[in-house]
């Protein structure tokens, strides 16, 4: 009976804090990028949001249970992606935020661009962030499912719907605000299971003995999953929407700066613990379930234990699921109502994009229903993004990068990785390989067919200058 209540208290509490700021969702702006008014203190949850989650916990730990501490690459790629971020293209989104009032992604492809990168790049978005929310439903069951003795299907479509409800009421500050007390749930009830897990299972000088060879090799399952699982997902940062997002509705450059450094440097200690608890449950339970052995392990060293495990995935999940969620009704109102109704009021905007929650969400809890890898999933998801973040970058640094050869590298670049991930990465080859063998070639030859100074390299000049005089990099 403790776990339940400990459970739906925890439900409670974050669904009352949505539920408060909710009253404040005066506008599109404050919904959807907090009134550009978030400092470091925001930006650091915030940034969790993307980088820990259901999957990156659960899913890591099930991981390091299978093949030892590489399971962190994810989340350490996570850690390179926004600091990657800030020394490429911060100074974009900040410039294409404040000069034209820019929300989403794809919206600022399009000043850099043209209209039709901006819809190829909507179309990867919306999928990659489908398939990363499709995860959390799944990874909150398979953690719910022993420690209250439910149906996990039925847990699945439960949490799906409670992802839903605090979507629609939160918004982007709300989330900021629920993710302060998701990070100190994380960092609190993990880092000490992880401890207890390990001195458990002999401390890690036993540990080393008694696992099989290579389970302390970050090298694992092979170099190229792993360098693609790295590079893929740092690379997709660039396009990475919460992080993105971040920028848009940060008060200052200065902020961004010291909210990106110390994400970046949380989420890299945090990665170790649940790839500690999965590596010592290997020692202690070798037989048990992957899916669920983060709880299995915590559940075996004390009861209490167990519930700091159960709160700090819940947590995990619960700081990053909404987001996603939101982050696709952002761009499907900014990018595509927005295009066929460009005179809709701020209350038709919102309405859609409510609706837009509803149905994205009940659609991705149906898919993740049949995921056979959570991180195998958020792993393929980043690396269908990667080719785009990679576009970006490029042109920023190369005036001479035009719309037709992001349009095509991007296009040719995601359907190869999309495909190459549904089909389970054959002969053991990162997803993210194909996209780029295909995608950079085809951007290079484009771009040097270009006239020297591409027409939306010539708008980014200019709105930069404004931008500088304006004192909007201060």
């Amino acid at each position: 009976m403790s776990n339940i209540f400990w459970v739906v208290f925890y439900f409670v509490v974050t669904a009352g804090i949505g539920l408060f700021m909710m009253k404040r969702q005066s506008s599109v702006s404050e919904t959807f990028v907090a009134k550009r008014e978030l400092t470091w203190v925001l930006i650091i949850p915030l940034l969790f949001a993307e980088m820990i989650a259901g999957a990156g916990t659960v899913g890591n730990a099930g991981d390091a249970f299978k093949y030892g501490i590489s399971a962190v690459w994810m989340n350490w790629g996570m850690s390179l992606g926004v600091l990657f971020v800030l020394y490429t293209v911060t100074v974009f989104y900040t410039i294409m935020g404040k000069r034209k009032n820019v929300m989403s992604v794809p919206e600022a492809f399009k000043y850099r661009f043209d209209q039709k990168t901006r819809m190829v790049m909507l179309a990867i978005l919306v999928l990659v962030y489908i398939m990363l929310f499709a995860m959390q439903p799944i990874a909150a069951a398979s953690i719910l499912s022993p420690m209250l003795g439910m149906d996990k299907m039925t847990l699945v479509w439960i949490m799906g719907g409670l992802f839903i409800l605090l979507t629609v009421t939160g918004g982007m500050r709300g989330l900021a605000w629920m993710n302060v007390l998701h990070s100190a749930v994380m960092y609190g009830g993990l880092g000490i299971v992880a401890f207890v897990s390990v001195k458990a299972a002999g401390g890690i000088g036993h540990m080393q003995q008694a696992l099989p060879a290579g389970f302390f090799e970050f090298t694992k399952p092979n170099m190229s999953i792993v360098i693609g699982t790295a590079l893929g997902t740092c690379l997709s940062y660039a396009c990475a929407s919460t992080v993105v997002a971040s920028i848009f509705g940060a008060k200052s450059l200065g902020e961004i700066k010291k909210g990106f450094w110390g994400a970046a440097i949380a989420v890299g200690i945090f990665a170790l613990f649940p790839a500690l608890i999965g590596m010592a449950a290997k020692v202690i339970m070798p037989n048990a379930s992957a899916s669920s052995v983060l709880y299995t392990m915590a559940n075996y060293s004390g009861n209490v234990y167990g519930v700091l495990a159960a709160m700090g995935v819940l947590a995990a999940i619960l700081s990053t699921a909404p987001g996603l969620l939101l982050l696709v009704a952002t761009m499907l109102s900014r990018d595509f109502f927005r295009l066929f109704k460009p005179n809709a009021d701020e209350k038709q905007e919102m309405n859609f994009a409510r609706i837009s929650m509803v149905i994205v969400g009940i659609i991705a809890t149906y898919m993740g229903m049949n995921a056979t890898s959570i991180l195998n999933g958020l792993v393929g998801a980043f690396n269908i993004r990667a080719i785009a973040g990679l576009v970006l970058v490029v042109a920023i640094f190369w005036p001479r990068v035009d719309s037709r050869a992001a349009f095509w590298s991007m296009l040719v670049g995601g359907i190869l990785a999309g495909a190459w991930h549904f089909s389970g990465n054959p002969y053991g080859i990162s997803s993210l390989w194909p996209s780029l063998i295909a995608g950079v070639p085809i951007l290079l030859i484009l771009t040097m067919m270009a006239p020297p100074v591409s027409e939306g390299h010539k708008e980014y000049e200019r709105l930069l200058e404004e931008g500088k005089a304006q004192g909007d990099l201060a």
